[in-house]
């Protein structure tokens, strides 16, 4: 078998030889390098390897059995930051660049960052020469190598004809140093079992992020060097280091930004650019966030009143929104989530600008916005249920990203340009949007993220000839269309495509449909000629469920926090020990059955065994459909109820629990008047003994659809 190709380590060798060749030297072919296969270093450790280039950028110990190979003083090749599916682990060999932490005149030049690095190879034996690059997952803060699940498993779009690059922005998550602030991490936002919101919540965050800055400023951190216009030159030394003369760029949400500002700075080497929710550098975002939410919020309304069944359930969701949020501002819902550090239960009180900033979540998430028009109706009905897992999203997310680089970002090139009062001003006579509060956080976080603001080329237009794809989905509130628009004007070769159903990142999203994944493949195989978008106007219409779909309740969702995802030996144990008890009152009822059959005597009360096998089988046949239902049920609607084809399940365990009445009375009967045997009479008592606990414990959970 071939061995398989390792285009990180063809990189390296190649530019070696080129710098080699340049410097006047003969073509000479390098010393092979024992380099770990990555599976197995996957498989002996997923932790990072020790940086492989020390502070200097000079050539350092490295961990035990790590490969060493080095371009320059530059990058070398080493393990993963990120566990790497098996599956996968032929395709994927990581490094780590080693990069200044500034460019500026007088810096230090000693004072290095280690970006990790992935080269993923592409599928094709005959791989284009120019790879795809990642410098972002969004953000800022939004970490590279946590996406690396989407680069293998949906970016076939891109390596079907290339390898794909990743690279860690610098001060991300797996950068070295990170910008991260444990300091905001969940467990410090809770107060006394309560999940701060409102105006606590943005004093506490204010105080703790004082706190991190404080932190990564004593350890000698830069904060001025992590700008978009570095981790653009940054992108610059990876491609020199690599050996590539060209490469494509791809950038979602805040990556392009910064693909934008490579293209202002440093086009060349640059073949195409995918813009996948357009941020421009020449728009004020904060000034502008409302307008993008209403226009999503808008576009969905739209939807649902072009809808039959939408329109029909919910006549006027406008307007029963805005009273929800004006019922909300003068009386917060109260709902229990998990905390995600330890599964305890948690207080979280949605206040009115809570419930909005979650609807402007939610319209990111194409998958999530058939549901919403249901969830709206459901909390102005005084459905709490409904908000819990959408809330639990949001608690569980509030760790994700590195804050301290999201904050020297938008401290220095996006928040000095953003009027505070117009900010305020925004969402002035609107019923929704006065309810809506920014909720990056800014400008009051910068007040105590001391950074220096950029000049004025950071909030004007570029301008570019370099081929560029611009996607958009018509349901994203956080880069509309008039971004990518105002981002066009600029771009003087460009297609730009918005997609009606999508969110934000319509390409990244290519689960939901696959459409404006397969413009961006054309697009990436020729830049220079306009893409067959002939599949948008195929693009089916949302179809919102409604409550003629779902019957409303959050049994199956508290079944799966509780029992299924927490892993507890009580939680598992007890439905567990019921189903084994009943599957043994039912084996127990077969053997008596048959061995009446052939005797004619049995020894048990009469007529209690067949109730006590009814019980058991109309237990153990509810929860076999009930398993059915959640097995071939979209997880959507289980988050929020059950379909309302299930219903009719009711009548089995109905008739379940009066037969474990009868039985009850049959068994204590039996003990009374001495019926039976004392073995049969034990044997009907555990029979009893796990038909009410079943029936205790369905009920217990919300799982008696009434």
């Amino acid at each position: 078998m071939a061995r398989p190709r390792n285009p990180l380590r063809d990189a390296l060798r190649n530019a070696t030889r080129r710098a080699w060749r340049r410097a006047g030297g003969r073509d000479i072919r390098l010393p092979r390098h024992r380099l770990l296969p990555v599976a197995a270093v996957l498989l002996a450790s997923a932790a990072v390897a020790a940086p492989l280039g020390g502070a200097t950028g000079s050539t350092s110990a490295t961990a035990a059995g790590a490969p060493t190979v080095v371009v320059g003083t530059a990058l070398t090749e080493a393990r993963c930051p990120v566990e790497v599916p098996p599956e996968h682990a032929s395709r994927v060999t990581c490094g780590v660049l080693v990069v200044p932490e500034s460019r500026a005149p007088g810096s230090d030049p000693e004072k290095t960052l280690d970006l990790p690095v992935a080269v993923i190879a592409s599928r094709s034996d005959e791989p284009a020469a120019d790879p795809l690059v990642f410098p972002t997952a969004g953000g800022p803060g939004s970490s590279t190598f946590g996406a690396l699940w989407y680069a293998l498993d949906y970016a076939d779009w891109a390596a079907d004809g290339r390898d794909i690059i990743l690279v860690e922005q610098r001060g991300d998550a797996q950068a070295d140093p990170s910008l991260d602030c444990p300091e905001l991490d969940t467990e410090h936002r809770i107060v006394d079992g309560v999940w701060l919101t409102g105006s606590a919540a943005d004093d506490l965050r204010r105080e703790l992020t004082a706190k991190c800055y404080a932190r990564l400023v004593e350890e000698g951190n830069n904060l001025a060097g992590y700008t978009s216009a570095e981790s653009a030159a940054d992108l610059v030394d990876l491609r020199k280091a690599l050996g590539y003369d060209a490469w494509n760029l791809y950038g979602v949400s805040y990556g392009s930004r910064l693909a934008l500002t490579m293209m202002r700075d440093h086009p060349e080497g640059l073949r195409s650019v995918i813009l996948d929710g357009t941020l421009p550098l020449n728009v004020n975002r904060h000034e502008l966030m409302p307008a993008g939410f209403r226009t999503a919020l808008d576009n969905m309304l739209a939807a649902c009143a072009a809808d039959a069944n939408c329109e029909e359930e919910y006549p006027d969701l406008e307007a029963t929104l805005a009273r929800l949020l004006d019922t909300v501002a003068d009386k917060p819902l109260s709902v229990t989530v998990k905390d995600p550090s330890d599964g305890s239960d948690v207080r979280l009180d949605l206040h009115d600008t809570d419930v909005a900033a979650g609807l402007f979540d939610a319209l990111y998430d194409a998958r999530l916005v058939p549901i919403l028009p249901f969830v709206i109706d459901q909390l102005s009905r005084g459905n709490l249920d409904s908000a819990l897992p959408l809330a639990q999203s949001s608690v569980d997310s509030a760790d994700y990203s590195t804050e301290g680089l999201y904050l020297s970002v938008e401290c220095a090139e996006e928040a000095p340009f953003n009027d505070p009062e117009a900010i305020a001003a925004a969402g002035e006579d609107d019923p929704i949007l006065e309810h809506f509060v920014d909720p990056g956080g800014l400008p009051g976080d910068c007040e105590v993220w001391d950074v220096p603001a950029l000049s004025a080329i950071e909030n004007q237009a570029v301008a570019s000839r370099i081929p560029a794809l611009l996607t958009v989905g018509g349901y994203d509130p956080v880069t509309p269309l008039a971004f990518s628009e105002k981002a066009a004007a600029g771009l003087a070769w460009h297609y730009l495509y918005a997609f009606p159903t999508m969110a934000h990142g319509a390409v990244w999203q290519n689960w939901i449909d696959d459409c404006p994944a397969s413009i961006a493949q054309q697009f990436l195989n020729d830049p220079r000629s306009e893409p067959d978008s002939s599949c948008i106007a195929a693009m089916p219409p949302t179809d919102f469920l409604t409550t003629s779909d779902i019957y409303p309740t959050s049994a199956i969702y508290r079944f799966n926090t509780d029992v299924v995802q927490s892993g507890k030996p009580v939680q598992v144990g007890i439905p567990s020990i019921i189903l084994v008890l009943l599957i043994a009152t039912l084996v127990y009822s077969v053997v008596y059955g048959l061995s009446w059959l052939f005797r004619r005597r049995g020894g048990a009360p009469a007529g209690a065994v067949p109730v006590a096998a009814t019980a058991a089988v109309l237990y153990l046949a509810y929860a076999g459909a009930l398993a059915l239902v959640i097995v071939n049920t979209d997880p959507l609607i289980l988050g929020f109820g059950v379909p309302v084809a299930a219903r009719p399940l009711i009548i089995a365990l109905l008739l379940a629990i009066a037969v474990t009445i009868l039985l009850v009375v049959v068994t204590v009967r039996a003990w009374v008047v001495a019926d039976g045997t004392t073995f049969h009479r034990v044997a009907l008592s555990v029979a009893s003994a796990a038909s009410v606990a079943m029936a205790v414990w369905l009920i217990f959970r919300g799982l008696l659809f009434l």
